[in-house]
């Protein structure tokens, strides 16, 4: 009965640190609306972690690899441009973030983080 008049205390998980995109701020514009139709617009956004399978999106985190993206964008059943459902217009991004990386980075840090060449 005693543990039911005082709770377990949880210790709290220390915060992820979220690094900021390194090929977009975040202003409120889609990447994708801005680069294949002009629309620069303010609009909601949802965040895109660019690589993805087993590891890669904390890497994409903690590097910055990721856009933001409007839903039409983004989810599976928001158009024939979504991510999630397109393989040319995910590419599109892997590419534009590989090259802003490379930028100030070499191809084979790229290669030992992701694993993959884009280009």
């Amino acid at each position: 009965m005693a543990d039911l008049l005082y709770p377990k205390r949880r210790s709290k998980k220390p915060r992820k640190k979220h690094t900021p995109s390194i090929i977009q701020p975040r202003d409120g514009g889609c990447y994708l609306c801005e680069k294949l139709h002009g629309d620069y617009s303010i609009k909601k956004t949802e965040e895109h972690h660019v690589y993805f399978g087993p590891g890669q999106r904390d890497i994409s985190e903690a590097w910055g690899f990721k856009v933001y993206l409007c839903r039409r964008h983004h989810i599976h059943a928001g158009g024939p441009e979504a991510v999630h459902r397109n393989h040319e217009t995910c590419l599109i991004i892997q590419q534009d973030v590989q090259r802003q990386f490379e930028k100030t980075h070499s191809r084979e840090e790229f290669m030992a983080l992701i694993g993959r060449n884009y280009l």
